[in-house]
């Protein structure tokens, strides 16, 4: 009874329906910002409020994801430039502001960001459980739970115990009779790279490891992706050849070069006029790692705003380790006119 009225305020927002709330992506091994992708799949039209609930590792003390609505959609709607499905919950951030219903993407990173000061080592990077619950307590309440593992036959009894209760409310399916580490999804010996994490595939959820595949394309606040080109040769590849930036306009404002980085490498990004005058040159970014991208560019250089006309983008990537480079050349229109 409990858990049916938390989900039945959750879903007050919007039409009841038969829409699944899922943990979509894990990011454990990151230098400080460990996150977690939740997702909501529903119907077009259905949504819910997250706002009271949390996501945890039930280890130490934890909090609700937000004081203000956040409310996801069963669709991506068309008027944001986020992907309204989803919200990627940082654990261990306290005092930043959570991007809500009331502010949307206040950062402008292309998703919807939740701050939580949870147990401060949240999360392993060895055996770990994750959930979607109405409190901090694994004894009842799960909505969604995943739980991965290195394997080395040593795993943490209280993490070993969470997975347990999962299973014995159906929320986690056992494998490999006695050792609940064989249900786990395998992280492998040592753990996840940084630039890597644990990904909800596209398919029904069963509840189990199998719902999950590692990944080296950190995609939050967007749907996962498996393979982007590796095996090609390709260090990025460009997802438009041609972008048109509209000065001042409330979405299209920004000139915001799309890339998809396949290899860990370091990145550039040169802007040309027609007769080849360099206007603008970033910073080289060392070491990006795979992934989603963006090279920004505010329209200024050489002193002036760029005036509406054709310029040329040259990207250029290169990768010691694989002793490799790429350029890549996109066209931008500036307009000037609203």
């Amino acid at each position: 009874m409990k858990l049916f009225l938390a989900l039945a305020l959750c879903l007050a927002a919007g039409p009841l329906g038969a829409g699944e709330l899922l943990i979509s992506e894990i990011s454990p091994a990151t230098a400080g910002d460990d996150w977690v992708e939740i997702f909501f799949r529903g119907a077009c039209g259905e949504r819910i409020d997250v706002s009271a609930l949390y996501v945890t590792m039930y280890f130490g003390t934890n909090e609700p994801l937000s004081v203000d609505p956040v409310s996801l959609h069963g669709c991506d709607l068309p008027a944001t430039p986020y992907d309204d499905r989803y919200a990627v919950v940082h654990l261990t951030a306290p005092g930043v502001p959570d991007e809500t219903d009331l502010t949307g993407d206040a950062n402008g990173n292309g998703a919807i960001d939740l701050y939580c000061d949870n147990y401060y080592g949240s999360l392993w990077n060895s055996d770990c459980a994750v959930a979607i619950d109405i409190d901090d307590e694994p004894s009842g309440g799960i909505i969604d739970f995943a739980a991965y593992s290195n394997r080395d036959g040593s795993g943490s009894d209280d993490i070993l115990g969470y997975v347990a209760l999962a299973r014995d409310q159906f929320q986690w399916a056992a494998s490999g009779g006695d050792n609940l580490q064989l249900c786990m999804v395998d992280i492998g010996a040592r753990g996840l790279d940084a630039y890597r994490s644990i990904a909800r595939l596209d398919a029904p959820d069963t509840n189990s490891k199998e719902d999950f595949a590692l990944t080296s394309f950190q995609t939050p606040g967007r749907p996962n992706i498996f393979s982007a080109g590796a095996g090609r040769g390709n260090l990025f590849s460009m997802r438009e050849k041609r972008i048109t930036v509209v000065s001042g306009h409330p979405l299209h404002g920004e000139c915001a070069v799309a890339l998809t980085v396949t290899e860990p490498c370091s990145l550039r990004l040169r802007i040309f006029t027609p007769t080849g005058m360099m206007v603008h040159e970033s910073p080289l970014l060392r070491d990006v790692p795979p992934g989603l991208h963006r090279l920004t560019w505010d329209l200024r250089g050489r002193g002036r705003t760029a005036g509406t006309g054709m310029y040329l983008a040259l990207v250029e990537g290169t990768s010691s380790a694989l002793r490799r480079s790429q350029r890549e050349t996109l066209y931008l229109i500036v307009s000037r006119y609203r």
